[in-house]
């Protein structure tokens, strides 16, 4: 009789890291590493879902005795065996490998998966399959949607093998990097800022007069206080410093000042303004060297991405494809 006890799995830490990791692959659609797979397919039962689902009923009466295991001593290698399923300390390594690479991404203050972790994640690989061995024994592993669910894990993976054929060889060199900042870095550049004073009057005649004044000289903060109909006019107009304008028109007339420059007049949601630009921080291309790593990995998804969808198109008048749209 197998019992499950908590404290006979690994560390919860170490068991939910382990179990996050082996789940996520489970769902990925590419870039998975098959030996990571086939290693989710035997992933530790969780203690606490013990309690959430209850279990398929098995009729233990008319289910088959397990089959002994075979006489024949096991392989050197063979660190288990239970029926005629084996793992081997090499293939138990490698995942154990792979479990703490993903683990080392997840948390980086992770280190090294202990030698009592590893007792314990074969031991529940164990018993995971004495599960396995009587379901299929009792037939409960011929269920529908057991049959289904594998259909469909099987389609996967041979696609993931397909893709990782496909892009095996793609890359994105320096020099295409470097081309497509090039083509962009007017777009690639760093936030603006601009520190912003407004005035702000209910009639355009008005707002011209003032403009005059401003052309010769006056003082565009004691101007904003004395006639400006704005929030902030008491603080001489002041808008501080903002990363965007408040409305289309104020961000056209800001573009092309420099600081200490004024705007003409331009009308607004609460009246016509004439603004100053004080000061502008940003706005400059952003360093190559900055973006390149980023550069490189988004443009290698789109190469990748590319060579699948043509690959496919190509193959697709091969295979005869029927769709009905009616009937989504």
């Amino acid at each position: 009789m197998i019992v499950f006890r908590e404290e006979l799995f690994v560390n919860k830490k170490t068991y939910n890291l382990i179990q996050l990791i082996i789940f996520g692959f489970l769902v990925a659609v590419t870039g998975i590493h098959c030996d990571m797979v086939d290693s989710a397919k035997e992933t530790l039962p969780s203690p606490s879902s013990q309690g959430n689902k209850p279990p398929a009923v098995v009729d233990t009466n008319t289910a088959k005795p397990p089959s002994p295991i075979a006489e024949q001593p096991i392989a050197a290698n063979v660190l288990a065996r239970v029926g005629t399923w084996t793992i081997t300390i090499e293939e138990f390594n490698e995942r154990l490998k792979l479990l703490e690479e993903e683990a080392k991404k997840q948390d980086p203050q992770f280190n090294a998966i202990s030698m009592e972790d590893k007792k314990q994640i074969l031991e529940g690989l164990v018993r995971q399959q004495l599960l396995v061995a009587e379901a299929e024994q009792s037939g409960l592993a011929n269920q529908k949607d057991i049959e289904e669910a594998t259909n469909e894990f099987r389609r996967t993976l041979i696609a993931q093998e397909m893709i990782k054929n496909l892009v095996r060889d793609v890359n994105v060199s320096d020099e295409e990097a470097k081309a497509f900042y090039e083509e962009r870095k007017d777009v690639l550049v760093e936030p603006v800022q601009w520190h912003v004073r407004e005035i702000v009057v209910d009639s355009q005649l008005k707002a011209n007069e003032l403009s005059v004044q401003l052309l010769q000289g006056a003082d565009f903060t004691e101007i904003a206080k004395q006639n400006s109909i704005g929030e902030t006019a008491a603080q001489g107009g002041e808008l501080g410093t903002i990363s965007a304008a408040p409305f289309p028109e104020m961000e056209s007339a800001l573009i092309p000042l420099k600081p200490g420059e004024i705007s003409g007049v331009f009308k607004g949601p609460k009246g016509y303004y004439v603004v100053k630009l004080e000061g502008k921080k940003g706005g400059e291309p952003v360093p190559f060297d900055t973006l390149k790593k980023e550069i490189l990995d988004s443009q290698l998804i789109f190469k990748q991405q590319q060579v699948i969808l043509d690959h496919i198109e190509k193959f697709k008048g091969q295979v005869k494809v029927e769709i009905k749209e009616n009937l989504l």
